[in-house]
Order: structure tokens, then C-alpha cells, then sequence
């Protein structure tokens, strides 16, 4: 699951220094360092008769196709705006190249540095593989888009449901162009094995707001697939299998204890205690290698939980919101005299820290997973289990999570199997550090024997 410190502005104000030879048509795609790792951010700009118009992506915080209010030139430079929020960011380059824009962001506190280049000047769909065919499936007054993959020779396997991690994603779970899900889908369909994929809420072809559907909305719409692919005469089937990557593992978990359909699960890289443990556990990490006390750490994080407990309970969040930007705004006094001198305003920056949260843990999302003990669905679970870590993974750490998934699999009593990849970040690549920011320039594929492992352990339970 990913977890910043500093959220990423849901409003951006961009300003880019440019000139009459320079064109900003194209897709536009960089990071952003941001405290714990990187965001991809992409921009998709057009040139139309007035001007230019374009949208905004940002795939880890699932927002896709956030189209700009405007986008004016003057004075040899560019300034495009749209608004979602009240947060305000604003990113300042020029143009190292015809294809690369440099420069620094900033939201209301320190800069960083921030950079873009030009991956291409026509977004082109590509062609889609003949073994695929895309459904849009009911589920209330909510539809999902997806993607059935089917093996060119005879079925040998359950049809397996994938569901992504945190933040609303399409139903390859593309992250940094990795398309996570769709190269599971064409491994398994070589292997026989069936599968489907969707895309999440507000995202693609699905409808609704990602944000907003709860734990069990989520898994509603698992459900809802099910009951689709048991009664399609196209292609219908008996037995399914679910796999959750990240905080997908928690709806697939869920599905699976509750649903009897259910034959087998897949957790992949999916976590033991509720999102609050882990997001302590992330805070402590990202602060475990700087001079700041211990003390003033602890305090902020107890802050922020109580924060959180108000919000689910909606009782005295403005007292809370306060004290945490008192806890906040004393661990920055703490930072080194660089970091602390390069924030202009401290309290003004705790006070906007504050107010990201609320609106963070407010989400109806959010509220529903912030407290929701994903072990305890596996204790229920009476079916096949295959649990994948990564060696390498910050986010969801083996050290965190393996024994409290173990315990409650022995509690079930069912059948399990526990894989560890020792080389392999959050995603399953062959990583360095594990780190995020690291993401964007790593080969976009699985580490070795991932694939394999997969599809070997449905065929043989």
C-alpha cells in the first residue's frame, strides 16, 4: 500500500518558462520526489485551434484523465491550471530539449525537483491480443469494465479474478507502463488458466467514484463478476480463484471467506494487520535514518492515529486535526537546519499536513479499511492458499505481515504455501533497493520464477 507524508496536490498550478519554438503537444512523463519514494506523474496535452488543452494523471493516487481548467502563454511562458480541491501546487521549468522539461514543484512549502519528457506525441492504443474480449458487467448502478483472457487450447484452470492495489487503477494495473496484470493474463492463458480482469471504479471503462466505494463495495463487485461468468452463455464457468495484489488482497480476501464460490486465493504482496499498523510501521521507516528524536516521531504518528479514530468516528476531528498539526509542526522543528530552514512557514505547512489527512482518511474508502484486521478474514478461509512476498518490499514488508497471515492460516486450518522472493520489490520486479522512486527504471517485467510459481500452484491444487 503506498503511504506520503506530504500528499501530492490534488489542485496544481503548472507554470512553465517556454518559447515560440518549443511545443508542448505530446505525452509528458517524469517523477516527483515526495518523502517516502516517487510519483509518476503524466501529462496529456493536445494542440487545438486556441491553444493547447490536456489532462493530468497521476496512476499511484489514481487519478487519470484530470482534465486542466486552462492553459495560457504570455510573456514566453506557459500556465496551465485546474482545480479539484483546495490544495495548491505549482511546478516552475524550462526546457532542457525539445522533449525534457526541468524544474521544481513546490505546495505551499519546500521545492523539489521535478522532471518531464516527452514519451510520445499521439497517445496509440495498442492492438489487442486475439485471445482477449472485454465485458462491462452490472453489478447495482455501477458497471465494470474488464477483460477476459482465454487460453488458445483447452481450460485446465478456475477462472482467476485479479484485483489491484491502493488507488484506483486500470485493469492491467499499469504502474510506470509495468502492466502488472496483463502479462499474468497472457502467462496463464499459455498455461490454460482463464482470467479476468477490471478496471476499478471511475477508472476505464468502469463507472463510479473509486474513492468512495468502501471495503465492501469493492468486494461487491467481485462478487458481481462472479455471478456474471456463472451465468454468461458466451463463456461460463464453475470454479474461480481470486488473486489480490497489495490492498486488493484485502478484497480478495474478504470475497473469499464470505463467498462459496471461491477455490482458490492468491495474496501478493497483501497485508496482515489493519492500514493504521501499516502505516505507523511506514512513518517509522521513513524517519528511521534521520537525526530526529524517536520521541517527536512517536507523538506524530499517536497524533495521526488519533486523527484517524476521530474521522472514523466522526466525533472532535477539529480538536484532533489541531493537535496533530502541533505534533507536526514540532517533529519539522526537529529536522536539520537545512531541511528546516528550506520550510518558509512551518506552522502554515502543519496546518495544510493536517488538512490533507482529513481529507485523506474522510474518504468513505478509507474509513472502511483504516481499522480492517485482513487476517481475520483469513482465519475463516477453507480453501487453497498461495501467499507471495517480496524480499525487497517497503510497503508491505515480509517482516511485518508474513507471520500474522501465517498464524491466521493456521487458525483456518486450510492448506497454504508461503513464497518468498528474495530479490523482488512490491510489484515482483528484480529490484536494487525496493525503493519506490526506483520503480520508473526497472525492467518491466517479473522477477524469475514468479510467473511459474503462479500457475503451477493452480494447477496443482
Amino acid at each position: 500500500m503506498k503511504f506520503l507524508l506530504i500528499s501530492f496536490a490534488i489542485s496544481l498550478s503548472l507554470m512553465l518558462q517556454t518559447n515560440a519554438q518549443h511545443s508542448l503537444q505530446g505525452i509528458w512523463e517524469g517523477g516527483i520526489t515526495v518523502p517516502g519514494g516517487q510519483l509518476k506523474i503524466v501529462f496529456n496535452i493536445e494542440k487545438t485551434t486556441g491553444g493547447y488543452s490536456g489532462t493530468l494523471d497521476i496512476p499511484q493516487q489514481g487519478v487519470k484523465g484530470l482534465r486542466f481548467d486552462s492553459i495560457s502563454e504570455k510573456n514566453d511562458s506557459i500556465r496551465i491550471v485546474f482545480s479539484a480541491g483546495q490544495i495548491t501546487g505549482t511546478f516552475t521549468g524550462v526546457f532542457e530539449s525539445e522533449t525534457k522539461i526541468t524544474g521544481s514543484y513546490s505546495q505551499g512549502g519546500p521545492s523539489t525537483t521535478f522532471s518531464v519528457e516527452r514519451t510520445s506525441d499521439i497517445n496509440v492504443e495498442p492492438e489487442k491480443p486475439k485471445n482477449e474480449t472485454d465485458y462491462i458487467i452490472p453489478n447495482g448502478n455501477i458497471e465494470i469494465g474488464g477483460t477476459l483472457t482465454l487460453p488458445d487450447g483447452p481450460i485446465k484452470g478456475p477462472l482467476l479474478i485479479m484485483s489491484s492495489g491502493s488507488a484506483a487503477q486500470d485493469r492491467d494495473s499499469n504502474i510506470y507502463d509495468f502492466k502488472i496484470f496483463a502479462v499474468i493474463a497472457q502467462h496463464l492463458a499459455k498455461q490454460g488458466i482463464p482470467s479476468f480482469r477490471y478496471d476499478d471504479r471511475g477508472i476505464g471503462k468502469s463507472s463510479g467514484d473509486f474513492s468512495k466505494a468502501t471495503l465492501d463495495d469493492l468486494a461487491l463487485d467481485v462478487n458481481a463478476i462472479i455471478t456474471f461468468f456463472q451465468n454468461n452463455d458466451e463463456n461460463r464457468f464453475e470454479n474461480f480463484a481470486v488473486l489480490g495484489h497489495s490492498q486488493g488482497g484485502v478484497v480478495a480476501g474478504k470475497v473469499a471467506a464470505e463467498n462459496d464460490a471461491i477455490d482458490q486465493l492468491i495474496l501478493m504482496g497483501s497485508t496482515a494487520p489493519a492500514l493504521s499498523e501499516i502505516l505507523r510501521y511506514q512513518v517509522e521507516l521513513a524517519y528511521a535514518n534521520t537525526p530526529v528524536e524517536k520521541s517527536f516521531v512517536e507523538k506524530e504518528i499517536d497524533a495521526r492515529e488519533t486523527l484517524m479514530k476521530t474521522i472514523v468516528e466522526e466525533t472532535d476531528v477539529e480538536q484532533a486535526k489541531e493537535n496533530y498539526a502541533a505534533a507536526y509542526a514540532n517533529l519539522l522543528n526537529e529536522l536539520p537546519d537545512a531541511q528546516k530552514n528550506s520550510i518558509p512557514d512551518i506552522t502554515g505547512t502543519a496546518n495544510n499536513q493536517a488538512a490533507q489527512l482529513v481529507f485523506l482518511y474522510g474518504s468513505p474508502q478509507m474509513k472502511s479499511l483504516l481499522f480492517y484486521v485482513p487476517a481475520d478474514d483469513l482465519k475463516e478461509i477453507d480453501i487453497p492458499v498461495l501467499v507471495l512476498f517480496g524480499g525487497k518490499d517497503i510497503q508491505v514488508t515480509v517482516a511485518q505481515n508474513q507471520a500474522g497471515i501465517q498464524a491466521a492460516l493456521e487458525t483456518s486450518g486450510t492448506d497454504y504455501e508461503v513464497k518468498i522472493f528474495d530479490e523482488a520489490n512490491h510489484l515482483f520486479q528484480k529490484a536494487n533497493t525496493g525503493m519506490v522512486n526506483e520503480y520508473p527504471f526497472l525492467e518491466k517485467a517479473f522477477v524469475d520464477g514468479f510467473l511459474q510459481t503462479i500457475s503451477t500452484w493452480i494447477l496443482n491444487n
